[in-house]
């Protein structure tokens, strides 16, 4: 009797302090934000750093100095950064100066698309599709997103900055740990190992393979000559973290794009063809070669993930939903008394 009074308050008590993370996160989403997105980085930029760390000095028996390969990752994620601005920072402003622009095209599309099916025989409400689509409302939508975008980079510094100095521990962090707790048992130890490894795995290919579908999203848009094509490029990339609707999502303002500066309709259907292909030949053959289907999201779960963590962090939370759910189901199968809860979100 008194072991399961003792299960319940465990219980509860685990629900209470779930609740309580819930509430600091979201009440310190402003600080915690950068933090994530710095130890995402640091885990992408892990592998490099450790390898040109472990780099033998020609001629010589001794490795790259700590500092030496920190000094060429900052380097090359400088360059990256520097890159990636200069490509989509001129898009983000010229497209949000050209908005209300954008705002009357579609305005004359819509009245044209009506036009059409009328010509057809359907019959069209008093209260018009225009007026019931508003497109202030799809626009401002557009600025919001792009803002969010904006005021992310604007953290750009503080989120080098943070990932520098968590690269920098983990280079002594399995030392510490060792020295911290040396009653631990060795399992505990190589089960905390096996779970970063995991982590890290993760986020290293699931960057590598959304990189890719970027590239090839970008590629074929400057290809069909739509406007700002590295911009939805960069759309695809971080919309790529959330599966199932995430392809979906990342198309609609490309294929909008095309819609409204193109006169055939050949464009834009090239451009939904391209998302298409695209998202399935990276999201069904290439990442599952080196990914494996032992990290997958149940849809429902993707959906909910998407909608909490928007709800605790904002807009980056809802890009980061999957990562985030994927690393709490990671950490919740290594344990034998969670483990069904992982295997509950699983897409199996």
């Amino acid at each position: 009797m008194s072991s399961d009074v003792s299960r319940v308050t465990n219980v509860l008590l685990a629900i209470a302090a779930t609740f309580i993370v819930i509430a600091g996160l979201k009440a310190a989403s402003s600080f915690v934000v950068p933090v994530i997105l710095s130890l995402f980085v640091s885990i992408i930029l892990g592998p490099l750093y450790f390898y040109i760390a472990n780099l033998k000095i020609p001629k010589t028996t001794k490795t790259v100095p700590d500092w030496l390969a920190m000094i060429l990752v900052v380097v090359i994620m400088s360059l990256l950064f520097f890159l990636i601005g200069r490509l989509v920072g001129n898009s983000v402003e010229q497209f949000s100066a050209k908005l209300p622009e954008y705002e009357i095209m579609l305005r004359n599309k819509l009245a044209g698309a009506m036009a059409w099916l009328e010509g057809l025989g359907f019959n069209i409400p008093e209260a018009s599709l225009a007026e019931r689509f508003s497109p202030s409302t799809v626009m401002s939508l557009s600025a919001s997103v792009l803002n969010g975008l904006g005021g992310m980079l604007s953290n750009l510094f503080l989120i080098v900055l943070t990932s520098i100095f968590l690269l920098m521990e983990a280079s002594v962090f399995g030392d510490k740990m060792q020295r911290a707790f040396p009653n631990t048992d060795s399992k505990a130890h190589s089960g905390l190992n096996e779970v970063i490894d995991k982590i890290k795995r993760y986020a290293t290919i699931k960057s590598i393979v959304s990189l890719l579908t970027g590239v090839l999203i970008s590629v074929w848009l400057v290809f069909l000559d739509v406007e700002y094509p590295f911009l939805w490029g960069l759309v695809a990339f971080m919309f790529n973290f959330v599966p199932n609707i995430g392809s979906i999502i990342a198309a609609v303002p490309a294929v909008i794009m095309a819609w409204l500066t193109q006169d055939s309709i050949t464009t834009p259907l090239l451009v939904a063809a391209g998302y298409l292909t695209v998202n399935f030949v990276v999201g069904n053959i290439v990442e599952p070669k080196f990914m494996g289907r032992g990290l997958g999201l149940s849809t429902l779960v993707v959906f909910l993930s998407l909608l909490f963590w928007g709800w605790v962090l904002g807009p980056v939370g809802m890009l980061l939903s999957v990562p985030l759910t994927i690393i709490v189901k990671i950490i919740l199968d290594s344990n034998e008394e969670t483990h069904w809860i992982g295997i509950m979100l699983g897409d199996k």
